[in-house]
């Protein structure tokens, strides 16, 4: 359907105007609440578990890379299984309209939408396949939620060591430093680090993913009747004879340009409500202490 970027700008503002660039919100926005609380929480309990199982390991102790690298690993499967169903509805809504675009303005307006919101897909969904339909493309799902979150977290974790290892080379004073140590610069790095970590090696699998999601809305003359079932494997020869290996990674530019912003953001975010939220439970503490 899209040239390239550019084009789906241009074929999405001629159709749809701006309201096109918004098509499927809701769902992704309640995605991401619930994915990134879920996958900092796992994270985070993965870690403990990992070191009360480390014969002599303080309560407190660092983790190496690899043990980081699994811990995110694990909350990225953890997370897949909340998210499959809100991937779905999004991916639904934003292949649908896309369907109808063509050189003439104004032609998708034209074009009789099947879904009007995510409920309306959500109850589709019930109704031609049950609960099992909202999990369509969960497998892709784990598999790009484990790759992607442990190098998103991994990446993220080395960046910050990278720096504070720069640090006490420049300063041996600091060498005691730790993450909490690190600036509002340093966390922007290694967050945005962090978002092209994740993207770079888990787009295909993604790829991958919303092409098993959005097989019965992009199959032409099926209405709401489902295509033939779609396997991870079919569908990886499916996108390759359409581009080779550069088909697995169509679109990866511009989300590499949200990818560093969005999570230096987040990872800011979680570091200083992180450090927040200690400061108020030591404050706390010695006010008891003190009583």
């Amino acid at each position: 359907v899209f040239a390239g970027t550019t084009d789906c700008l241009r074929q999405t503002w001629q159709n749809e105007g701006v309201r096109g660039f918004y098509r499927g919100l809701t769902s992704p926005l309640i995605g991401a609440m619930a994915e990134n609380a879920i996958a900092f929480y796992a994270y985070n309990r993965i870690q403990s578990a990992i070191r009360a199982a480390s014969p002599g390991a303080s309560a407190t102790a660092p983790l190496s890379l690899p043990q980081l690298f699994l811990s995110g690993g694990l909350s990225g499967a953890i997370c897949a299984v909340v998210i499959t169903p809100i991937e779905l509805v999004k991916c639904k809504l934003q292949v649908e309209n896309v369907q109808g675009y063509s050189a003439t303005p104004g032609a998708a307006s034209s074009t009789a939408v099947r879904f009007s919101g995510p409920l309306s897909v959500i109850a589709h969904l019930l109704k031609t396949q049950g609960v099992r339909g909202l999990y369509k493309g969960i497998t892709p799902t784990i598999a790009r939620e484990s790759v992607g979150v442990g190098c998103w977290f991994g990446s993220y974790e080395f960046v910050c060591q990278q720096l504070l290892a720069m640090r006490a080379a420049a300063d041996p004073a600091a060498a005691h430093a730790s993450k909490e140590d690190l600036g509002p610069a340093a966390i922007i790095l290694a967050g945005g680090c962090a978002g092209i970590g994740y993207n770079i090696t888990s787009y295909p699998i993604d790829v991958v993913k919303s092409h098993i999601q959005t097989a019965d809305v992009r199959a032409p003359g099926q209405g709401h009747q489902l295509p033939p079932r779609q396997t991870v494997l079919g569908t990886v020869r499916a996108v390759y004879a359409r581009g080779g290996i550069a088909a697995f990674y169509r679109g990866l530019g511009i989300t590499l340009l949200r990818a560093f912003p969005a999570n230096a953001a987040m990872f800011m975010t979680y570091e200083y409500f992180t450090r927040l939220s200690v400061r108020l439970r030591d404050t706390a503490a010695l006010q008891t202490t003190h009583a």
